[in-house]
């Protein structure tokens, strides 16, 4: 294992290509080889090319709502790690995403430690 996916590979699926290339460059410092994907079919396209220990998933997509994705990605990954984080969420987005399967849930502005913490616990 290189020194780049020591600690394994991630999907970041986010439409705002600053915040996307954040979390990349983020991840990638903590020891994470980062893949990216703007909106849920691309996320689709890239996941069933490659595996992935987790994936980083923004609520609002341009295409469909990353709580729509997130059963899909799941289905396709099941091994993967899903962490969703939105701008816009409440106690329902948090029980909706748990009940679609997400590992954990972050409200943006969220503490990187937080999501370092979330991509890194194991999926359950």
């Amino acid at each position: 294992m290189s020194a780049t996916d020591r600690r394994g590979r991630l999907l970041v699926v986010d439409d705002d290509p600053e915040m996307r290339q954040m979390l990349t460059d983020f991840l990638e410092a903590e020891g994470f080889s980062v893949d990216q994907a703007a909106d849920g079919g691309a996320a689709f396209r890239v996941a069933r090319a490659e595996a992935f220990d987790g994936i980083v998933l923004d609520k609002n997509l341009p295409d469909e709502s990353g709580l729509d994705v997130l059963p899909r990605l799941r289905a396709l990954r099941p091994a993967a790690t899903v962490v969703l984080i939105t701008a816009f969420g409440d106690s329902r987005t948090l029980k909706q995403a748990m009940d679609r399967g997400a590992a954990a849930v972050l409200f943006k502005p969220f503490d990187l430690d937080d999501l370092l913490r979330a991509v890194s616990a194991p999926n359950e």
